[in-house]
């Protein structure tokens, strides 16, 4: 707890969410990471020619009806989103950032936003969005998708990642 203007405030989650946002603006693609250390539930990546399934398409109700989202924190999960909206827009209305709308996201073709100037190795990869392509993807996007344009460094706790995803389910349906 810290003292501000008299009153006590916790500082914590807000100095996690302000760096998130950083490493969200990188400009440089992250160094490489070994791969002990992504945890074991983490798809292979797209771009290394293993076979990558990205589970099934489902509508929001379905995903969200899944245990593992129906239990998650999406009010830490829209904490998480800080991180993802320095870049991304998630509403119907919303327009292109530095990186594309993400309204709609669940079940759509990566690479697919009209006018946005994706690399060539995401417009490639044929990846579908699904939960479990994203918790991929959020783990590290530059390793899951060598290529890739994004520098977002990734979230490397799966609590994270299911939380952001959950809240992600809703705010981009």
């Amino acid at each position: 707890m810290a003292l501000v203007g008299g009153t006590r405030a916790q500082t914590g989650l807000a100095v996690v969410v302000a760096l998130g946002g950083l490493a969200a603006c990188e400009t440089s693609v992250p160094p490489a990471v070994e791969a002990s250390t992504a945890p074991a539930e983490v798809p292979s990546t797209v771009s290394s020619g293993v076979q990558f399934d990205p589970g099934p398409v489902q509508t929001t109700a379905e995903y969200l009806a899944d245990p593992r989202f129906a239990s998650a924190d999406t009010a830490r999960g829209q904490l998480l989103s800080y991180a993802c909206a320095a870049c991304h827009t998630f509403g119907v209305a919303g327009g292109t950032l530095i990186g594309p709308n993400l309204h709609g996201v669940f079940g759509r073709r990566a690479a697919s936003v009209a006018g946005f100037d994706y690399s060539p190795a995401l417009t490639g990869s044929g990846l579908v969005w699904t939960p479990v392509s994203l918790e991929a993807w959020l783990n590290e996007p530059a390793r899951f998708v060598v290529g890739t344009k994004m520098a977002f460094t990734g979230y490397r706790s799966p609590d994270d990642r299911r939380d952001l995803i959950a809240y992600l389910l809703q705010a981009t349906q």
